[in-house]
């Protein structure tokens, strides 16, 4: 009687570590953040591949879906900076408006679907 309690104890312990895990594992995907190369754009399908440099150093295409709702920016010096916090201007732009080539910075909103869509480096731009 005493092992079946024992045993019962540590089933009910296993199951409440794996829907702790379950639940971390989701809220880490939701604010994640991705940047890389924009390898195809599909304005229509709402998405985006990029070529991301992952965990570990191995490179990876992620696609993502990029709703109606996210926004979409691009991000350029700020020529006439007074303080750093006038380092860059935002503006607001469409997801037609990203090139292939352009480096883009990602948060996601779940997994493989956008909230923020940052190009902060225009094809062929160069520093």
């Amino acid at each position: 009687m005493k092992r079946g309690r024992q045993t019962a104890g540590v089933l009910v312990a296993l199951i409440a570590v794996a829907m702790l895990v379950t639940a971390w594992a989701a809220a880490v995907s939701a604010g994640e953040r991705h940047a890389g190369t924009v390898l195809a754009v599909d304005p229509e399908a709402r998405t985006l591949t990029l070529d991301e440099f992952g965990a570990g150093g191995e490179r990876r295409a992620l696609r993502v879906q990029v709703p109606r709702e996210a926004i979409v920016l691009a991000s350029q010096r700020n020529p006439a900076l007074r303080d750093f916090k006038d380092a860059f201007r935002d503006s607001t732009i469409s997801l037609r408006d990203v090139q292939i080539g352009d480096f883009v910075v990602i948060e996601l909103a779940d997994r493989d679907v956008a909230r923020m869509v940052m190009v902060t480096l225009r094809r062929g731009a160069g520093f």
